[in-house]
């Protein structure tokens, strides 16, 4: 009898061992993998080739006039009649036409800017992409769609110059139970001790930059607030050509940024572009930041960035870079060379601008809006 009450007893307990088992492999509960049927996998990407590349974009001449410091009061003229533009800001103009993927990895960037400025913060998104990545062609998909994503917030994003692009690094690990996958995707700083540019190592300093640059936009919304839209464009226009000298041996740290153009006071084009849209946001005038070429005088192309601007519910095109009155030889150039570019149609600005939405290799094509055929009525 006691032979036959142990017998019993082990059928029991390998009869349990058995179903935990059966139970572990058909719903997936992983604990350990000595059975060999759990296996993990990782991989990751750095985001990167943004138009950070772009080499410098000719001007009509070659040294400026005047550069007033950025710290000191903006210089005013006399007031110009204008019709007003709608009071709302194209802060998500390139958000907007992002797939499904990329809105969602754009607003993990917004929900988490403050976080990221340490520099090894990880936006975890879990299982968001697990069905897309168990899609034929899933992973292809999904990294155009973070390319695409960090291309768009830092287009509609001015205030964004204290991240290395190249040091952002999305990693996607796999846990694999059977014939079932499960992804789960991270953006971090990956193998770098941080995904910061090393002029803004700390939060401290990132905040300090961030605070001088909303003191100095705030100093220009006061001293042009008694004008139109029309001629707060012109004014900051003219401010920053008076203000920013091009950078043509790139001596400025931050060439590329607001903080070039406004703080150091050095800047290429694509400086000179985000300095004009961050104080169009300010302002609450919409604008966006354009890339594209600009074919030169001496017929030359190369990688150059703009802004186009609404003034009611119409586009025109500024280029305050290709504005920027310097000395040729002793004679300067013309009062009327300053606006040159300035509320282009399209008849005339594409004569020598040239739009290209691929802003960087991996990502979708990006549109632009129309531009009025003609130019904006305005006399400089």
């Amino acid at each position: 009898m006691k032979e036959n009450g142990r017998v019993s007893i082990l059928s029991i307990i390998l009869t349990l061992l058995i179903f935990v088992v059966v139970a572990f492999i058909v719903y997936g509960l992983v604990f350990t993998d000595f059975f060999g049927l759990i296996s993990r996998d990782e991989d990751s990407i750095t985001i990167g080739g943004l138009i950070n590349s772009f080499i410098p974009a000719s001007t009509s001449a070659d040294t400026q006039i005047e550069n007033v410091s950025a710290h000191e009061p903006i210089l005013l003229d006399n007031n110009k009649e204008g019709n007003t533009t709608s009071n709302t800001a194209q802060n998500r103009y390139y958000y907007n036409q992002l797939d499904t993927y990329g809105k969602i990895i754009y607003e993990g960037f917004e929900d988490n800017k403050e976080n990221m400025k340490s520099g090894t913060y990880v936006i975890d998104f879990g299982t968001e992409f697990n069905d897309l990545l168990n899609s034929e062609n899933g992973e292809e998909t999904l990294n155009v769609a973070f390319q695409s994503a960090w291309n768009a917030y830092t287009y509609d994003n001015m205030d964004l110059f204290y991240i290395d692009v190249e040091k952002l690094t999305l990693i996607t690990r796999t846990r694999t139970i059977g014939n079932n996958s499960t992804h789960t995707v991270e953006l971090s700083n990956g193998d770098n001790s941080s995904y910061l540019k090393s002029n803004f190592s700390t939060r401290e300093e990132i905040d300090s930059t961030l605070n001088l640059l909303e003191a100095m936009r705030s100093e220009i919304e006061k001293q042009i607030e008694q004008y139109d839209d029309v001629e707060k464009m012109r004014q900051v226009h003219n401010w920053l050509i008076n203000t920013v000298e091009y950078d043509i041996d790139f001596e400025s740290e931050e060439p590329y940024s607001i903080v070039g153009a406004l703080i150091e006071n050095k800047a290429v084009c694509e400086g000179y572009a985000r300095a004009y849209k961050y104080i169009m946001d300010g302002l609450g005038i919409p604008c966006i930041l354009v890339s594209g070429a600009g074919t030169n005088s001496n017929g030359e192309t190369e990688s150059h960035a703009w802004n186009y601007i609404q003034i009611n519910n119409a586009w025109y095109a500024i280029d305050t870079t290709w504005d920027d009155p310097v000395a040729i030889g002793n004679a300067y150039i013309s009062e009327e060379d300053r606006y040159e570019n300035f509320l282009r149609g399209s008849d005339a600005f594409y004569r020598n601008h040239h739009e290209d939405g691929y802003i960087s290799p991996g990502s979708i094509e990006f549109t632009f809006p129309e531009l009025s055929a003609e130019d904006y009525p305005y006399n400089s």
